[in-house]
């Protein structure tokens, strides 16, 4: 089963999160007691979950549209690789609203993680320093996350003639290879109620140093309107720890939104809450990470180094990822984000 990173809901509260799937205290006892035992009985073969089924290559369904990107790239045995940045003409003649998207890598072994944006027709396309993640993302692949299906009239907007820019990390695996990356999109049949965004809090100034088995980085962003949050992500690299969003509210109040005390990079969870959340104009949201640099650490490449703000895993990253929603304005004209 996936992991869980959150931390536990306490007795009594209301677990708000929608995709939660961690076990509870008593299956966990019942698992326990059952791997500790000496024969581990089967129990009730009736009680036995169906076996999964895969009907096709995109789980999401059949795509209204598919964007690839034109060559292959060739993926190195091994060592690093520098982003890879594509870009994709849509070529739409109508503003699209998209319901459903997932990013379907032909060799997922060596795709760590994909940053798409949209940019609209006319709009400049830069170069290679237009990876800035402090933009946030129109779609994204990480470990744990692949896909996204919004609920009835809730959408992204792609506009006609955009352009889609795909932001690819490869890491080698020890075998060269070659990956022609696609996103698969299925449209809302109806107009949205609601256009989703995502925005990034980013500290960029990282200085973590050697040895360090508990460093702590703090960035934030004080919000110039009501945010309605619909899901958090958070995003390091090896040397990442634990993460934690806090809401500051204008009398200086402080609430915890999210809480990772155990953070994995090879799972970036998507934490989505069973309902939206609307974070008040004025307040502060602060995100809190904790960085291990030490030997302690056995992911990391090198706990002798001061390490900074860096693409490659061997550098780290600190982002807090909220997506959030905006009602539909009179006439239905709203930005890609």
């Amino acid at each position: 089963m996936p992991p869980w990173f959150a931390a536990p809901i306490a007795d009594g509260a209301v677990n708000p999160w929608a995709n939660d799937h961690s076990l509870s205290t008593r299956d966990k006892s019942d698992l326990l007691a059952w791997l500790n035992s000496s024969d581990r009985p089967l129990g009730n073969a009736a009680d036995t979950p169906a076996p999964l089924q895969f009907t096709g290559e995109w789980s999401i369904g059949k795509p209204d549209l598919i964007l690839q990107i034109s060559q292959p790239v060739a993926v190195k045995a091994d060592g690093f690789m520098p982003y890879q940045l594509k870009t994709v003409e849509t070529t739409l003649t109508e503003d699209k609203w998209v319901q459903a998207y997932e990013i379907n890598p032909t060799a997922r072994e060596v795709v760590h993680h994909v940053i798409v944006k949209v940019r609209a027709k006319g709009a400049r396309i830069l170069g290679r320093g237009d990876d800035d993640e402090a933009e946030g993302y129109w779609a994204a692949y990480v470990p744990g996350n692949s896909s996204q299906v919004y609920p009835a009239g809730f959408a992204r907007k792609l506009p006609a003639g955009s352009t889609v820019i795909f932001q690819i990390h490869y890491t080698p695996n020890g075998k060269a290879t070659e990956d022609q990356l696609r996103m698969g999109l299925i449209f809302a049949k109806e107009p949205p109620r609601f256009a989703m965004h995502t925005a990034a809090i980013i500290n960029h100034k990282l200085n973590i140093p050697p040895g360090e088995a508990n460093h702590v980085e703090v960035g934030q962003r004080t919000l110039p309107t009501d945010l309605s949050v619909t899901a958090f992500v958070a995003h390091m690299h090896v040397r990442g720890k634990a993460f934690r969003y806090d809401l500051v509210t204008t009398d200086g109040k402080t609430e915890t939104l999210l809480d990772i005390p155990r953070y994995d990079f090879n799972w970036q969870l998507h934490y989505q809450l069973k309902e939206p959340r609307v974070l008040p104009r004025g307040s502060t949201v602060k995100i809190t990470a904790v960085y291990d640099n030490s030997t302690g650490n056995k992911a990391n490449p090198d706990p002798t180094k001061t390490v900074r703000w860096g693409q490659q895993t061997y550098d780290e990253m600190m982002i807090g990822y909220v997506e959030y929603f905006t009602p539909m304005p009179a006439g239905g004209s709203v930005s890609a984000r």
